[in-house]
């Protein structure tokens, strides 16, 4: 599902003393299947933008293309809309209600015209995706979960409307990071499966390296840089002008190779921690079979 923001802005509360600019003409694309990594400090339009992406409100000005709807300012948005653009927000533990997680998990479905039997059975695929076992989990109540299952029922919630969009507002906040890594990796698995457009609003830049093709960063409700993460993490005066950083393993990285001589050095396109690791290692590998 592609998704493009054409000269979009936004104003809360138009027309009263607390009018406030939020976002400013933002325009860009991003393309079906893309996983984005969406950064900013608090207060530079994240959350604001993400929120038009299923019509929880609308441009002020510009429009907003979703696959094939376009919403502006004037748009009604049709209820197919919001099934098929799955939007988790931070502590989604919050969106639980029901007795248990199998009447959670299967509430959407039901919502949007499935039958129970259809709800059910979506819901036990949503579950077993998330990692929480369909028969063991589905008579508990989502209260007496721990707080990393509730996460991951109230993500199958939203994975069991089968949305071709699935935008995380900071998923894991407030996660040990274990629990964070073990949340991310299981969507990042689903956005493979499923072919899913996803955005990942997040404050860490490490998250971003690991799991995203393609970066959005926001300033003061604009896009303030956009691209492949190789070229944004580049660009770290940039950042930190922006009161952000550049992840662990690239700055590690920077400062290795200006220890290094020209043509030791590592590629500066290294990114992800893993990748950095096996390149430590084929050099060090090398290094000792040349020894020999």
């Amino acid at each position: 599902m592609q998704i493009t923001f054409e000269n979009v802005s936004y104003r809360y509360a138009v027309g009263t003393p607390f009018e406030k600019a939020a976002l400013h003409g933002l325009s860009f694309t991003i393309p079906s299947g893309a996983y984005v990594g969406i950064i900013g400090q608090t207060g530079s339009g994240k959350s604001t933008m993400i929120q038009h992406l299923n019509g929880l409100i609308k441009p002020t000005e510009g429009s907003v293309q979703v696959g094939t709807w376009r919403i502006s300012a004037d748009t009604k948005v049709p209820a197919q809309m919001r099934k098929e653009v799955g939007l988790v927000f931070q502590y989604p533990e919050h969106q639980l209600f029901e007795e248990t997680v199998a009447k959670d998990v299967s509430f959407g479905p039901l919502n949007f015209g499935a039958t129970p039997e259809e709800a059910l059975e979506l819901g036990r695929t949503a579950l077993d995706l998330v990692g929480l076992p369909f028969e063991e989990f589905k008579d508990r109540s989502p209260f007496q979960l721990s707080g990393g299952q509730m996460r991951r029922v109230a993500i199958a919630g939203v994975l069991a409307m089968q949305p071709k969009a699935l935008v995380l507002d900071e998923p894991t906040a407030g996660l040990d990071p274990a629990g964070r890594r073990e949340i991310l990796d299981n969507i990042y698995q689903i956005h493979q499966e499923r072919q899913l457009t996803t955005l990942l609003v997040t404050h860490s830049m490490e998250e971003a390296a690991r799991y995203a093709d393609l970066l959005l960063v926001m300033a003061d409700g604009k896009v303030a840089m956009m691209g492949e993460p190789a070229d944004v993490f580049a660009q770290s005066e940039r950042l930190r002008e922006l009161s952000l950083d550049v992840p662990a393993s690239v700055d590690f990285l920077t400062k290795l190779n200006e220890q290094l001589p020209p043509d030791k050095q590592l590629p500066a396109s290294l990114y992800r921690e893993e990748e950095v690791l096996k390149a430590l290692l084929q050099r060090l590998t090398q290094r000792r079979e040349a020894s020999l």
